[in-house]
């Protein structure tokens, strides 16, 4: 994910989103069935090309659902589709561990999953390909007020490496990359705390709680404030950002206080649902869930309120998912390495702070008005002839912006 992040983007904008997004479903159940041979048979190498087959997907993945999200709406729905996006996707895990907590509710004890639990997951994850070959192309996509999609229009290679490097060098981007490394950072340490301190059944619970409440039920509720018009962009990106800031500050203070406690409790003595204690994970874990949603979907959004083209869009989106990667790389590291949960903790604290700088600066005094956004992102054809003459290559009228020309 981390090397393909830097040139997702310039693929996404020559072969389309469509095939993107195909590209982006053939590594998921591999991996799943990499992760099944491993648990039965004790198979080494097929988690490791399984691994490197999800990685791939998943960038492409990311690559192509951003681009959309952040270019096929109206720019006052782009909140909400954002949450959407992050609401599907985590409907998906919130599944997963309801699927997890069925099959394994009986086992109260630390210890691997049941076998049935991979193969429903092997199944669902061969649903995203045919399901991905659906995607319309953004020129084909008309908005409720007839308006149409600007569509990235890909000329050569090397323009798109030019492109690439204008972003590289953008000063929005350069102050969002400790935010990216962090969005990503806190993954391997919650699910680390999770596996460490929970039986089987408990861990499966924590798991739907964590994709349920924060990225499922909540998360669409801050995409319909990003989108409130009634106030303007710059003033939801002050207040919404400090806000956030707020809430995951308290969050990761609650977690150290959580993690110095469950560090005193013995190796051996697993919590499971029963246990009184099990609340006070269940309320952490959701926070997580919230955090660690919100914060991706607050970086979506700043790269939308930039006033970038869609074919920077989609390259930027790349960009912050490979090194959202490299971050997460990083913080798994530190997990092989043997290093404690509570030094984990403390280096998502240390990554947090850090793009705290950026973020605010970004969020303050770099970010583009409704009206603005709204031009570089949409066509606003009336055709005077055949309405799919632009699809079919016959010649038409049409006015753009209050000008009248001919062409295919």
């Amino acid at each position: 994910m981390t090397v393909l992040g830097f040139i997702s983007g310039l693929v996404c904008n020559r072969i389309g989103v469509r095939w993107t997004l195909v590209i982006g479903t053939l590594g998921y159940a591999p991996y799943a069935a990499a992760l099944y041979t491993n648990a039965a048979f004790g198979n080494t190498w097929f988690p490791i090309l399984g691994a490197a087959t999800c990685g791939i997907s998943a960038v492409f993945l990311w690559t192509a659902s951003g681009a959309i999200n952040l270019v096929v709406p109206f720019v006052h729905h782009r909140g909400r589709a954002v949450a959407t996006k992050f609401a599907f996707q985590n409907v998906g895990g919130f599944i997963g561990g309801a699927i997890s907590l069925g099959l394994n509710i009986n086992q109260n004890r630390a210890g691997r999953v049941s076998d049935a639990t991979y193969f429903a997951f092997i199944s669902i994850m061969c649903l995203g390909l045919p399901l991905a070959a659906t995607i319309p192309r953004p020129s084909r996509v008309k908005r409720s007020d007839g308006s149409r999609v600007v569509e990235h229009r890909f000329k050569s290679w090397n323009e798109e490496l030019l492109s690439l490097k204008s972003v590289l060098s953008l000063k929005g981007f350069l102050l969002l990359v400790p935010f990216a490394l962090y969005c990503q950072w806190d993954l391997s340490y919650m699910w680390g705390w999770n596996a460490v301190y929970h039986t089987v059944r408990a861990r499966a619970l924590l798991s739907t709680l964590f994709y349920l409440v924060g990225p499922t039920i909540l998360g669409p509720v801050q995409g319909w404030l990003m989108d409130r018009k009634r106030w303007s962009r710059r003033t939801r990106a002050r207040y919404g950002m400090t806000i956030y800031t707020i809430v995951t500050a308290l969050t990761w203070v609650y977690g150290l206080i959580v993690q110095y406690q469950y560090d005193k409790r013995e190796a051996a003595t697993a919590i499971d649902i029963v246990d009184p204690v099990f609340v006070k994970s269940c309320l952490l874990f959701i926070l997580y869930g919230l955090i660690e949603n919100s914060g991706m979907m607050v970086i979506y959004w700043l790269i939308g309120s930039l006033g970038l083209d869609p074919g920077k869009v989609a390259s930027i989106v790349g960009l912050v998912t490979g090194i959202g990667s490299f971050g997460s790389t990083m913080a798994f590291v530190l997990g092989a390495c043997n290093v404690s949960l509570k030094w984990q903790l403390w280096a998502n604290v240390i990554a947090f702070l850090a793009s705290l700088p950026g973020l605010l600066y970004v969020s303050w005094t770099m970010i583009t008005e409704d009206d603005k956004l709204e031009e570089a992102t949409t066509a606003n054809y009336s055709i005077t002839s055949l309405e799919d003459s632009v699809e079919q290559n016959i010649p038409e009228v049409y006015t753009k912006r209050g000008e009248t020309s001919s062409g295919i």
